[in-house]
C-alpha cells in the first residue's frame, strides 16, 4: 500500500503545518516488518510570480521558487517527512504548466489573468484543468506539442533543480494531469529519472473540449518505457474532500490484493489545505484508512514507489510470486475482472475450464491473496 500525493511544494506557506501533521500521523503505524507507511510528495519546484508577471505586463515569465525564504518551513517540513521515513520525494514538474502557455492564455482568459493577480503563491489547482498539463501547449484547444528542444532543456533544469534543493536523484516522476509523450520520457531518462507513475495509458493531448487523449496501448505495471523507464500504475481515487472515505479505498486494496497487484492510491494537497474543515476529514480518513488495513492485512507491506518499482524490476522473490499455480490462480482472478472475457467464456463454454483450473490451483495461493 503506497499513498501517493501531488501538488506539494512551491505554493502557500501554511503546506508546511498540514506536512508536519501528515507525517506525525503517518508515524503512528507501522508494519510487521517496520516499516512506516508512506506518502509519496509529487513536488512542484516553482510557481508563477503572478504580481510581478502583471507589473511588466504578461511579457515575460517570473517565478517563485521552493528555496524562496517564505517557504522554508516548507522545505523544512518535506525533508522532515522524508527522514522519518514517511514522505516519499518525487518530480511533479518545474511548473504544475508550461510557463509559455500560461502567458498566452493570461492574455486572453480573465481567469488566468485573475490567478496570476490573487497571491504570489498562488495554488496550481486553482489554474482551468487543461492548463495544468506541463508537457504540452494547452494556452488554446486542441493543444499543441511543444518544440522539442524546448521540451528537453526543460526536463533537464527541473531534473538538476531537484538535485540543488531536494538533495537527490528525481528517480521518480509523475507527470501532471498524466500528459506526456516519448520526447518526454527520453529526456526523463537522460535526466536520470527511473520510474513514471501512470493511471494505467499515456495521454499525449487535450482535445477541443478539453478532455484528454490518449495513445498507445495501456501501461502495466513494469512496463518498460523509452530508454531505463520503468511503469508503475496508480489508479484508485482517496480523495477525502470528494468524499472518498476510508471504506472506499480499503475495497480498492482488497480488489488489488485479490488480483496480485500493489494499491496506489491517488490523493492531492488540495485535501489537506483548502480549509480547515476539508483538512481534519482529509487527516482523519487517513488515519482510519491506515488503522482499517492494518486490521484486515497485518501483513500489508508499506512500500515507497521508488522501492517497489526497483523490486518489481529485480523481480524480487519477496515481492513476486515465481510459484506457476499460484501465478495462475490469480492470473484467473485477473480475467474474470473484464466483462467481455466474462461474456465470451460463458458463450464457449471456456468458464467450466476456467472454474476447474481456478479450483486445482487454490492450494497454492498465499493466504493473503486468499482473502
Amino acid at each position: 500500500l503506497i499513498v501517493e500525493s501531488d501538488d506539494w511544494g512551491a505554493g502557500p506557506p501554511e503546506q508546511a503545518q498540514q506536512l508536519e501533521r501528515i507525517a506525525a500521523t503517518l508515524d503512528v503505524f507501522a508494519d510487521r516488518d517496520g516499516h512506516k507507511p508512506v506518502m509519496t510528495l509529487g513536488l512542484v519546484l516553482g510557481v508563477a510570480d503572478g504580481p510581478r508577471i502583471l507589473a511588466h505586463g504578461l511579457r515575460n515569465y517570473y517565478r517563485r521558487s521552493l528555496e524562496d525564504r517564505e517557504l522554508s518551513s516548507v522545505l523544512a517540513a518535506i525533508r522532515h517527512g522524508q527522514a522519518r521515513g514517511v514522505f516519499g520525494l518525487q518530480l511533479h514538474g518545474g511548473e504544475h504548466y508550461w510557463p509559455p502557455a500560461l502567458l498566452a492564455a493570461a492574455r486572453n482568459d480573465p481567469r488566468v489573468a485573475s490567478w496570476l493577480a490573487g497571491s504570489a503563491f498562488a495554488r496550481n489547482e486553482e489554474l482551468p484543468t487543461p492548463l495544468q498539463s506541463r508537457w504540452i501547449d494547452a494556452s488554446e484547444l486542441p493543444s499543441k506539442p511543444l518544440v522539442a528542444d524546448e521540451l528537453t532543456a526543460a526536463v533537464r533544469t527541473e531534473a538538476e533543480d531537484f538535485r540543488r534543493i531536494l538533495g537527490r536523484e528525481p528517480t521518480v516522476a509523475v507527470p501532471p494531469t498524466f500528459v506526456w509523450n516519448a520526447a518526454v520520457e527520453a529526456a526523463w531518462s537522460e535526466a536520470g529519472v527511473q520510474f513514471v507513475v501512470t493511471p494505467g495509458r499515456r495521454y499525449e493531448a487535450r482535445d477541443a473540449n478539453g478532455r484528454l487523449c490518449a495513445g498507445g496501448v495501456s501501461l502495466a505495471n513494469g512496463d518498460r518505457g523509452v530508454g531505463r523507464l520503468t511503469y508503475l500504475v496508480r489508479d484508485i481515487y482517496f480523495e477525502p474532500a470528494l468524499g472518498h472515505v476510508a471504506e472506499h479505498a480499503l475495497q480498492a486494496l482488497v480488489s488489488k490484493t485479490r488480483t496480485g497487484r500493489p494499491a496506489l492510491l491517488e490523493t492531492h494537497r488540495a485535501n489537506f489545505v483548502v480549509g480547515k474543515q476539508f483538512a481534519d476529514i482529509s487527516v482523519r480518513e487517513l488515519e482510519r484508512l491506515l488503522g482499517l488495513t492494518l486490521e484486515k492485512y497485518p501483513d500489508v507491506a508499506f512500500l515507497s514507489t521508488e522501492e517497489l518499482g526497483s523490486r518489481l524490476r529485480g523481480q524480487d522473490p519477496g515481492l513476486i510470486e515465481h510459484n506457476l499455480a499460484a501465478r495462475l490462480h490469480v492470473w484467473l482472478r485477473r480475467l474474470w475482472q473484464i466483462g467481455r472475457v466474462r461474456k465470451l467464456g460463458y458463450a464457449t463454454g471456456a468458464v467450466a475450464l476456467g472454474w476447474l483450473c481456478y479450483a486445482v490451483t487454490r492450494p497454492a495461493v498465499p493466504a493473503g491473496l486468499r482473502r
